[in-house]
């Protein structure tokens, strides 16, 4: 595949195969400021829900780990008693911190399968020369796409700044009244603006990665086109020369066409219109069941019609003219198959017809 090839000569979309060949490579529509944003969005909520938990935990495990020092002598805390302490103390505060840290994790992984789906890609991590090279890494720091990466980087950061200071001056007379409050008040309300500040952010992280998740769709979508030569050579290699399929299926047509005018010999009656359709109809009683249906042995039109009159006049087969019936056969009975029921009543009549004609026939030939 010419993954150079111009953008202008990219004008087919990728196919299935091109897809998943990216898919092996790691080269997907993955979003991650959607990422960063449904993260940072469970974390707030992690904070709001189970913050007092967590704080009160880990300010009882300093507390505890200050009153602990007294007891253990200052002078001869060595590092077996240092790590003891540490342990202690980490027991009544990993479970929070875990409680806090898991939903943030499991909102990670379900954004990203959401976006993607599961797939292992050991060709994206696999060793590549190219990836550790000097050269080709100072060749990326400093190509237009990164260039274009850290622009929008700063975009980014000032958009998000000027958001959280716009929410910032706009608490700007509470910030003001602090000073005034005693130490518990004081902490509810730098709370509240400190919240107010993070949702205003929060929103607009929220508001970027909606539009990178887009821009991302676009860029892969883009980037996975196919030139029209890309397309035929893949059908090639996956499906075969589309030549060879045509010459293989014309082969296939002429040995079909040729078994069916060496049973036109074998047929009954041949049904025809007088220029266009002719189809053979062939007739055996079984007598272990009666009366079998008559079975269509060969069929065609113009030049091939032509052809099963001939050969079935060559053989002495009758020919019996009947314009209705030789299209309704051609149109609805295919070759090998059984006449249908609607029409055995005008099948039946041929088939008389051919009787009296070889009756007469047989008595011709005994007088």
């Amino acid at each position: 595949m010419t993954d150079q090839a111009p953008k202008d000569e990219r004008t087919e979309d990728a196919t299935p195969r091109r897809r998943e060949e990216a898919r092996e490579k790691g080269q997907v529509a993955l979003s991650s400021e959607v990422l960063v944003a449904a993260m940072l969005m469970a974390a707030f909520a992690g904070l709001a829900l189970g913050g007092g938990p967590l704080v009160q935990s880990w300010g009882e495990m300093i507390v505890d780990s200050f009153r602990a020092l007294p007891a253990l002598g200052t002078d001869s805390l060595e590092l077996v008693d240092l790590g003891t302490l540490l342990v202690d103390a980490g027991h009544g505060a990993l479970l929070p911190l875990g409680i806090f840290v898991a939903p943030i994790l499991v909102v990670g992984l379900l954004v990203g399968f959401g976006q993607v789906g599961f797939r292992l890609a050991p060709k994206a991590v696999a060793a590549d020369p190219e990836k550790i090279s000097p050269i080709k890494g100072f060749t990326r720091l400093f190509s237009a796409k990164s260039v274009v990466k850290s622009s929008l980087a700063l975009l980014k950061i000032i958009v998000i700044g000027s958001v959280v200071g716009a929410v910032a001056r706009a608490q700007l007379g509470h910030i003001l009244n602090l000073s005034d409050m005693e130490i518990g008040p004081f902490l509810v309300a730098l709370g509240t603006i400190v919240a107010r500040c993070a949702i205003g952010g929060l929103l607009a992280i929220a508001a970027i990665s909606v539009i990178d998740f887009y821009w991302q769709r676009h860029t892969h979508e883009r980037d996975m086109r196919m030139t029209r030569k890309e397309v035929k050579d893949e059908l090639k290699n996956t499906e075969g020369d589309p030549h060879l399929k045509g010459r293989i299926r014309q082969l296939q047509r002429e040995m079909a066409g040729r078994r069916m005018m060496a049973d036109v010999p074998k047929a009954t009656v041949v049904v025809t219109n007088p220029t266009h359709y002719a189809v053979a109809l062939r007739y055996e009683r079984d007598e272990a069941v009666g009366t079998a249906a008559p079975v269509v042995v060969a069929k065609g039109v113009d030049q091939v019609a032509q052809r099963i009159k001939a050969l079935a006049a060559e053989a002495e087969v009758p020919l019996f003219e009947d314009v209705p019936l030789a299209r309704a056969l051609h149109a609805r009975v295919e070759i090998g198959e059984a006449i249908p029921e609607d029409l055995f009543q005008a099948v039946a009549g041929v088939l008389a017809w051919v009787y009296r004609l070889q009756g007469s026939s047989m008595k011709a030939l005994s007088a």
